[in-house]
C-alpha cells in the first residue's frame, strides 16, 4: 500500500510484527483480562504461560578428530567434469586467509586431500612413459644400427604425444592414470620404423646419393598401402573399449581413445614427416652396409631353428595344439575382478552400531576408536570420524553410522616387510577385541565411493534380498552371512541394513478423546509437539530464517510418555493415556526400496583372492546353505554385476571387431585363407598373455581384457609382416614351404624388432611399483605375455604349418601388391 506525501510523491505502507529474540516473543500477548474500573487490564503473556528460549535444531550429524572429541567436519564437494588438481590448488591459496580468520587457538588440518592421490598416479604414469620412451629409444638406435635414422624414429613419440595431448584437450579427456595407463611408444613408432626400414631397403638396392629422393618417394609409397592398413586394424581393435558403458566405460573409454589419437597422428607422421625428415636428414652412406651385429647374430641362430621345426612339422604343430589346449585350460581357471584394486594410501574404517545409539554416545564411542587405531601401528598418521549425515545431506547416514578416516604415512617409511594387507589384518584383530558388537567395514575413500555407486554399499559384492516380509528378507540375510563369512577371500561379511529399533506406538481413542473434548489430530498434534515440536511461525536474524517451534513440555521418558499431561479447551489436562492406547514394539530401522519391492543388503568385501572365484564360491555356498522362502530373490551386484555388465557387452562386441578385421584382411590380400591363417595369431598371442597372468597370480581383470585388444592388433600387424613376405615369394614361382622359410629368414628382423620395441615400451608398466600401478600392472603382463607366444607363432610354427595352412590354387596372384 501507499501514502500520499507532499509533491505528488507516494510513501510506501508497510507493517511489521516480527520477534528478533526470546524476549521480544515472550512479550507477545495471548489474552488480557477486562479488570476493574480505573485499573489496568490483565495482560497474559506468551512469557507467562511458557519458558522461552533459544534452541537449536537436532543435530543430523557430528565429527571428532585424532581421539580428542568433537570437532567440525568441512566437506568440499567436487562438482562433475571438474578437475581435482585444480579444485585443490583453489583451495590450498585459500587456506592462508582461512587460518588468518580463526580464532588462535582453533586449527584447521586436512582429513583428506584427493589431489595427493592424484599427483601420485601422475608420477607413476609420468616415470612409466619416460623409462618406456627411452627403453624404446635405445633399442632403435641398436636395432637400426644408424644414430640418425634411430633419432628419427624415436622422434615420432614426443610429436606423437604432443598431437595425441591436443586431442584430448578438444575432446575433454584429462591426463590421469586412466587416460594415459596404457599408451605404448613402440606402437606409436610401428609406422615410423616401417617406413624408415623400407627406405633402408631402398638404399640398399640403389646407394646413389643423387637419385635419393626419388629412391625415398619409391620406398615410402609402396609402404603406404600395407601401413595404413596395419595401423587401421590396430585402431579397430579398440574399438570394443570405445563401446563400453556405465562405470567401466567411464574409466576405460578415455585410454582407449587417447591410444586411438596417439596411433593416428603416429601414422600421419609416418607418412608426411617422417618421409620429409628423412629426406633431409639421411643419405645412403648412412645406412648400415648390413644388419647390426644383434641382429646377425639372430639370424645366424634363427636358421638351423627354421630347418628343425621344417623338418618336424607334425610334431610342432602337436605342439602348437597343446599350447592352444592349455590356453583354453588356463581361461577356464583363471580369476576374475573388474578392475584390479588399487592401493590409495589411506584408509577408511565403516563402523554401524546399535540403531538406538544418541549423538554424545556415538561421539565418544568414535572417538575411542580414534585412539585405539593411532595407538595400533607407527604407520597411522591420524584418524578422524564422520558420525551421521552433514548438514547439505548429500550422504545420508545416522547416528549409528561413522566413516573414520585413516591417514597413513607414505609406503617408503613404513616398517620393512610390512603390507598393507598385514595391516589391514592387525586393525581388523584389534577392532575384534575392543569394538564386539560393532559392524566393521574396511576400505578406501574412492574405492568405498565407487562401491556406493555400483551396488548401493560401501562392500565390494553386495546381496540384494527382494520381498514383501521384512522379518522374512533379514533371516535370509543372516543366512547368507553365516554361508558367506568363512570362505576363503571374503572379508567384512554383513548384512548392511540397521536392526530394529524399538518404538512406541500411539493411537488415539475417538471415543475418550471426544468425552474430554478432543479429536484424533488433536491427540497426534500433542504427540507431536511432545516430541521434536510443530512449527508455529518464523523469526529472522538478519536473512537467516529462524523457526518458532512449540513443544509441549520436557519430553518424557518413553516409560512416563502414558502420564503426559494434555491440555484441555476447557481449561483442564487429562493424561495420554485415558485417551490413547500406547504400543511398545520393535520396527526396522531403515526400509528399502527396488521397484516397488523391500530390499534388504548383504555385503562383504574381496580381499587376498579375485573377485570372480570368491563370488562364485560365495554362490554354490549360498544355494546349498540358504532355503529362500517363495517370493523372495537375490540379486547379486556390486563389482561383480559390472563385470558382468561388461563381459555380456564385450562378447557382442568383440566377435563383431574380429569379423570387421577378417574383411580388412580379405580386402588386402584379396583371399580368405591368408586372413584366417592371420587371425590364428589372434588366439595364439592370448595363450602367452593368460600364461604370464597365471605366473604372475594376476585375475583377468577389465584392465587385462584392454590388454588383449591391444595385443590382437599387434599379433595381426606382426602376421602381416611374414605372411606378406611369403605371398609375393609364391607369385614369383616358390613352393608354399619355400616360400613361407625364405620369408622367415628375410622378416626376422622386422618382426623381432616390431615385437621387441612394442614389448619394450610396456616393461616399465608391468614392473612399476608405485600408486596406480595396479591397474597397468595386468594389461602390460597381458601384453608382454602375448607377444611371445604371438612371436613364437610367428617365426617357429607358421614355417612348420605353413604347407598345409596354404593350399595355394592354381593361378592365385598376391592382390595389392604393394604389400
Amino acid at each position: 500500500a501507499g501514502l500520499a506525501a507532499p509533491g505528488g510523491a507516494r510513501t510506501l505502507l508497510r507493517g511489521t510484527s516480527v520477534p528478533t529474540s526470546p524476549a521480544d516473543l515472550a512479550a507477545i500477548v495471548l489474552n488480557a483480562g477486562a479488570g476493574e474500573a480505573g485499573q489496568t487490564p490483565h495482560f497474559i503473556r506468551v512469557g507467562d504461560v511458557a519458558a522461552v528460549r533459544e534452541g537449536r535444531l537436532p543435530a543430523m550429524g557430528a565429527a571428532t578428530a585424532v581421539g580428542r572429541g568433537e570437532a567440525v567436519y568441512l566437506m568440499v564437494q567436487m562438482l562433475r567434469d571438474a578437475n581435482a588438481l585444480e579444485l585443490m590448488a583453489a583451495i590450498d591459496d585459500r587456506m592462508p586467509q582461512l587460518r588468518g580468520l580463526l580464532p588462535v587457538d582453533v586449527a584447521l588440518d586436512v582429513v583428506y586431500d584427493r589431489s595427493v592421490l592424484v599427483k601420485n598416479t601422475l608420477r607413476t604414469v609420468g616415470l612409466n612413459l619416460l623409462e618406456g620412451g627411452a627403453l624404446v629409444a635405445f633399442v632403435l638406435l641398436l636395432t637400426l644400427g644408424s644414430l640418425r635414422a634411430g633419432l628419427l624414429v624415436a622422434a615420432a613419440i614426443p610429436l606423437s604425444m604432443l598431437g595425441a595431448a591436443a586431442a584430448m584437450v578438444v575432446v575433454g579427456i584429462p591426463g590421469n592414470l586412466m587416460s594415459l595407463g596404457a599408451i605404448d611408444f613402440g606402437l606409436v613408432v610401428d609406422g615410423a620404423v616401417v617406413m624408415v626400414e623400407r627406405i633402408f631397403h631402398a638404399f640398399h638396392a640403389n646407394r646413389s646419393d643423387t637419385d635419393r629422393h626419388n629412391t625415398m618417394a619409391d620406398a615410402a609409397g609402396g609402404v603406404a598401402r600395407p601401413m595404413f592398413f596395419g595401423v587401421l586394424i590396430i585402431l579397430v581393435v579398440y574399438v570394443p573399449i570405445v563401446t563400453l558403458t556405465g562405470v567401466d566405460g567411464k574409466m576405460f573409454r578415455p585410454m582407449a581413445l587417447t591410444v586411438v589419437f596417439a596411433l593416428g597422428v603416429s601414422l600421419i607422421l609416418a607418412l608426411t614427416f617422417i618421409p620429409a625428415a628423412a629426406a633431409l636428414l639421411l643419405r645412403p652412406r648412412h645406412v648400415p652396409v648390413e644388419s647390426p651385429r644383434v641382429f646377425r647374430l639372430v639370424e645366424k641362430a634363427y636358421a638351423p631353428i627354421l630347418t628343425t621345426v621344417r623338418a618336424r612339422a607334425p610334431w610342432v604343430a602337436l605342439a602348437a595344439l597343446l599350447i592352444l589346449g592349455s590356453g583354453v585350460v588356463l581361461f577356464s581357471r583363471l580369476g576374475r575382478a573388474f578392475v584390479p584394486q588399487m592401493d590409495e594410501g589411506d584408509l577408511v574404517i565403516q563402523t554401524t552400531r546399535t540403531p538406538d545409539i544418541d549423538l554424545p554416545e556415538a561421539v565418544l564411542r568414535a572417538s575411542d576408536l580414534e585412539r585405539t587405531v593411532q595407538a595400533l601401528a607407527p604407520e597411522v598418521v591420524a584418524a578422524y570420524s564422520r558420525i551421521g549425515s552433514p548438514s547439505v545431506a548429500t550422504d545420508i547416514m545416522g547416528f549409528e553410522q561413522a566413516d573414520v578416516f585413516v591417514r597413513l604415512k607414505p609406503k617408503s617409511e613404513w616398517r620393512p616387510g610390512l603390507t598393507r594387507d598385514e595391516l589391514l589384518r592387525q586393525i581388523e584383530t584389534r577392532l575384534a577385541q575392543t569394538e564386539a558388537g560393532v559392524e566393521v567395514v574396511l576400505t578406501q575413500p574412492i574405492q568405498m565411493r565407487f562401491n556406493e555407486l555400483l551396488g548401493g554399499a560401501p562392500t565390494d559384492v553386495t546381496v540384494a534380498v527382494l520381498g514383501e516380509d521384512l522379518n522374512a528378507l533379514r533371516l535370509v540375510g543372516e543366512a547368507i552371512v553365516r554361508a558367506v563369512v568363512a570362505l576363503p577371500g571374503v572379508a567384512d561379511a554383513l548384512v548392511i541394513s540397521p536392526p530394529e529399533v524399538g518404538i512406541v506406538e500411539v493411537q488415539p481413542n475417538s471415543v475418550q478423546a471426544r468425552g474430554v473434548g478432543l479429536s484424533n489430530a488433536d491427540i497426534l498434534q500433542a504427540v507431536e509437539a511432545t516430541g521434536v515440536g510443530v512449527d508455529v511461525g518464523t523469526a529472522y536474524d538478519g536473512p537467516i530464517r529462524i523457526p518458532i517451534r512449540l513443544r509441549l513440555g520436557e519430553s518424557p521418558g518413553s516409560d512416563q510418555l502414558g502420564a503426559h499431561a494434555l491440555p484441555l479447551a476447557s481449561g483442564g489436562t487429562v493424561p495420554l493415556a485415558r485417551v490413547a492406547t500406547l504400543h511398545r514394539r520393535t520396527t526396522p530401522a531403515l526400509v528399502n526400496h527396488d521397484r516397488g519391492q523391500r530390499r534388504l543388503m548383504v555385503g562383504f568385501n574381496v580381499r587376498g583372492s579375485d573377485l570372480g572365484t570368491v563370488v562364485e564360491l560365495a554362490r554354490a555356498s549360498v544355494q546349498r546353505q540358504v532355503q529362500v522362502p517363495d517370493g523372495i530373490r537375490l540379486q547379486w551386484g556390486g563389482q561383480f554385476e559390472a563385470l558382468q555388465a561388461a563381459t555380456r557387452r564385450l562378447s557382442v562386441v568383440v566377435p563383431i571387431v574380429i569379423l570387421v578385421i577378417l574383411l580388412l584382411l580379405v580386402w588386402t590380400f584379396g583371399r580368405l585363407r591368408p586372413a584366417l591363417i592371420i587371425l590364428i595369431h589372434v588366439p595364439f598371442a592370448g595363450v602367452g598373455g593368460l600364461a604370464l597372468l597365471a605366473l604372475r597370480g594376476l585375475p583377468l581383470s577389465i584392465s587385462a581384457v584392454v590388454g588383449f585388444i591391444a595385443l590382437s592388433g599387434i599379433a595381426v600387424l606382426n602376421g602381416i609382416v611374414l605372411l606378406s613376405q611369403a605371398l609375393r615369394e609364391e607369385a614369383r614361382g616358390l613352393d608354399a614351404g619355400s616360400a613361407m622359410a625364405h620369408a622367415a629368414t628375410l622378416r626376422v628382423r622386422p618382426v623381432l624388432m616390431t615385437a621387441l620395441v612394442a614389448a619394450l615400451g610396456f616393461v616399465p608398466m608391468a614392473l612399476a611399483t608405485g600408486v596406480g600401478s595396479e591397474v597397468q600392472r595386468p594389461l602390460a603382463t597381458v601384453v608382454l605375455g602375448g607377444l611371445f607366444s604371438s612371436t613364437l607363432l610367428t617365426l617357429i610354427v607358421l614355417p612348420a604349418v605353413y604347407p598345409w595352412l596354404a593350399a595355394r590354387a592354381k593361378g592365385s596372384v598376391v592382390s595389392k601388391d604393394a604389400l
